[in-house]
């Protein structure tokens, strides 16, 4: 079903508390640095920081780019350039500042491609093939004996599967090597997240486990009342929503439940979170603002539609994604309406998950590139803007990990 983008921030609410060798031995990440988050200034999806972020609205199109077909799977980027699986086959790349044809690869894939350390990694028929970002000349190819179950996460060298057979496997992002393997007692559902020097995967047997990233070792694994739909580690917290209508906070310590929130329904998307709150969406049709030490809600923000993922934020605004006539804005801090932008005269209609963001240092900052169901890329742009603060590191996110030897 084809989706619109509509952006939305949340309301004031009560609070509810509730293979080869191994690679060489990681350094252990203290507390301290692991509570950059409450400092830094950015979210787990790269968004810009809070305090002097620029306003989405009023919009303006940057540029748009004619596509062979709709996207098959959602858009990525490294922020350079933009990724796009198409249903026509094969994906393309395009420069994000002005939408021009980079090149295109024969691959093709229903599955988000991961993107990091200049090497985009497709899952296409019965492998798992790593992409030169630059040039889409293919790196490597490893088979696959089954599917995947959730997307493929990448970082720092890292490159991590979830097979339909409850098997995780890492291999290293340079050359395609398996380093290791390890079976869990049930598929993963969602994305697994890689942070610091720890691998955090969502189960569907309601367990929440966090590995070693080197070995695949076990280091603490946190029983839930459902299937795990979504995880999101951000500084000395993991953020967790389930099926049984719950939003967790975990220590990422031990995995101890430090306080939940009950949705009127499943959490759906990866949470974000700024400065002092983390931020998700939910099928009550609902994004919600919670503080990020101890669950206070800080923000509700009905929607009018249901949304299909987390929430982002260009600049001070937070986007999510779903059915609606045109973009409209909200801004954070406040909750009231920033702006509203029809891209035609009838629907912006986004394929498939979210738009991605360009973070942007100078005017006029952050800025969405998203795919419209008539086969086009889009990219709108604040119209004008203030003075941008630099970028600086993602709050919560231990950047820092041992890269596969």
């Amino acid at each position: 079903m084809a989706i619109a983008l509509v952006a939305g921030v949340a309301a004031t609410a009560a609070a509810q508390p509730g293979g080869p060798p191994a690679p060489s031995a990681p350094v252990p990440a203290s507390a301290a640095s692991r509570d950059t988050a409450r400092t830094t200034g950015r979210d787990s999806r790269g968004d810009g920081p809070t305090a002097h972020a620029l306003p989405l609205f009023p919009l303006r199109v940057r540029w748009t780019t004619d596509l062979d077909g709709p996207p098959s799977a959602t858009l990525a980027t490294d922020g350079t350039r933009v990724f796009v699986p198409l249903t026509t086959g094969g994906v393309i790349a395009v420069t994000a500042e002005t939408g021009a044809l980079l090149w295109k690869a024969d691959v093709s894939t229903t599955v988000v491609p991961a993107v990091a350390d200049g090497r985009v990694y497709v899952v296409g028929g019965d492998a798992l093939q790593a992409l030169d970002a630059a040039t889409g000349r293919a790196v490597w190819r490893a088979p696959l004996a089954t599917a995947m179950s959730a997307p493929v996460v990448a970082r720092s060298g890292w490159v991590i599967g979830a097979l339909d057979t409850g098997e995780i496997v890492a291999w290293r992002g340079d050359d395609g090597t398996e380093v290791w393997r390890q079976k869990i007692g049930a598929p993963v559902v969602a994305a697994p997240a890689i942070n610091g020097e720890r691998l955090y995967l969502p189960g569907s047997d309601g367990l929440v486990r966090a590995l070693r990233i080197d070995t695949g070792a076990a280091i603490w694994t946190t029983s839930l009342g459902g299937s795990v739909v979504t995880i999101a580690p951000l500084g000395t917290r993991v953020y967790v929503g389930s099926t049984d209508n719950y939003f967790y906070c975990l220590d990422d310590e031990k995995g101890r439940v430090r306080w939940r929130w009950r949705a009127g329904a499943d959490p759906v998307g990866a949470a974000i979170a700024d400065d002092e709150r983390v931020y998700f969406s939910s099928l009550d049709t609902i994004v919600r603002a919670l503080d990020r030490g101890h669950g206070a809600q800080r923000w509700r923000q009905p929607l009018p539609w249901r949304p299909r993922t987390g929430p982002l934020r260009v600049g001070n605004t937070l986007v999510t994604a779903g059915i609606a006539l045109d973009l409209r804005g909200y801004a954070m801090d406040t909750g009231k309406p920033a702006g509203e932008f029809a891209l035609t005269e009838n629907r912006l209609e986004v394929l498939e998950g979210l738009p991605v963001v360009i973070a942007r240092a100078t005017l006029p900052g952050d800025y969405l590139v998203a795919a419209i169901a008539d086969g086009r890329l889009v990219a709108l742009e604040h119209a004008f803007g203030l003075p941008a603060k630099p970028l600086t590191d993602i709050p919560g996110e231990k950047v820092a990990i041992t890269p596969p030897s």
